[in-house]
């Protein structure tokens, strides 16, 4: 007789549980870790809060493996005789940098490693699951020098631009499964072409007035699949109302950000709550503009339905009223 595996339910709400009480709070600059998106579109789309992550359980799990990954790693790094490991300022924060609207908060800076005792390296640490594990280790073997860059171009733009701001010429990466049982690096130099190629594309994002091109035509796309925005980016899904998906808000070279209307500047608590006065950027709703008064803009949508934005108000009007 087969054996009948039941569900338990504790753990299913457990899972529930770590959803429903994940906090996953919209970041308020562009991090130096998702300047390499492979899609500026998504990248645009963060920076304007046009929708909130959903995390899964799996995923949260997955970002408490890397924390406590990270601490494991720290500690034995720590042991080598001759390592010295920073992980924090003299004020006991991250080490970090912010550049207007770009910022980052890096693992670490080290120095006493084994082929460059004598030189400072930029240290990060991902934890990861064992096919990337193996695609990492095969790759370093083939070719070090380029490896961080075949295998996640995401972390490369980090590195790179890590090493920009903290002005250092190498990057060292250990990587390892969760368990921390078995672990691998990658040395990486400072490329500055490359770096300044990932800087201005960020600075392109920021400057953006509307949508950068998507970086697929269908939906279906492996990477449009997944992305957390493809609903408003494919589909007829309106944004979030907040003062970053708002016609009247601006983001400035300082890192602030301007309302046009009540011409003041809007911290981020002022953001996230957005104000009566809301009107959606045009270019984030997907239907055309038909009228629009002082306060009002009315479109036509996809379905035909009639959508009045006013006054933050989300009115949708059958076809023909």
């Amino acid at each position: 007789m087969a054996l009948v595996t039941m569900p338990d339910q504790t753990l299913f709400a457990m899972n529930e549980a770590l959803v429903r009480n994940y906090m996953s709070e919209r970041r308020g600059y562009l991090g130096a870790s998702g300047i390499g998106t492979a899609c500026e579109r998504r990248l645009w789309n963060q920076f304007h809060w046009v929708d909130q992550d959903q995390m899964s359980a799996q995923s949260i799990k997955a970002i408490a493996d890397g924390h406590h990954s990270e601490a494991v790693m720290i500690d034995r790094l720590r042991m080598v005789p001759g390592v010295v490991l920073e992980t924090e300022n003299e004020d006991g924060k991250q080490i970090g940098f912010v550049d207007g609207h770009i910022r980052g908060n890096l693992d670490g800076v080290i120095i006493g490693l084994n082929r460059a005792p004598d030189v400072e390296h930029i240290w990060e640490h991902k934890c990861i699951n064992e096919k990337k594990f193996n695609i990492l280790v095969k790759l370093v073997v083939q070719d070090e020098a380029n490896a961080l860059f075949q295998w996640d171009e995401q972390y490369y733009a980090q590195a790179q631009i890590y090493m920009h701001y903290f002005k250092l010429d190498w990057h060292y990466l250990t990587a390892c499964m969760p368990g921390s049982r078995d672990e691998t690096s990658c040395y990486t130099a400072y490329n500055e072409k490359a770096a300044g190629h990932y800087l201005e594309r960020a600075n392109r994002v920021i400057e953006a007035t509307k949508p950068p091109p998507r970086i697929s035509e269908s939906a279906s796309w492996f990477q449009c699949r997944w992305c957390p925005f493809t609903d408003n980016c494919h589909g007829s899904k309106l944004p979030l109302n907040n003062c970053r998906t708002c016609a009247h808000s601006t983001p400035e070279k300082d890192g602030s950000w301007t309302c046009g209307l009540f011409k003041r500047s809007i911290d981020d608590d002022v953001q996230r709550s957005g104000c009566g006065k809301h009107l959606f950027n045009p270019a984030l709703v997907p239907g055309k503009q038909t009228d629009a008064g002082d306060d009002w803009v009315e479109y036509e949508m996809k379905d035909g339905t009639v959508f009045r934005n006013q006054d933050a108000n989300m009115l949708r009007m059958p076809p023909g009223t």
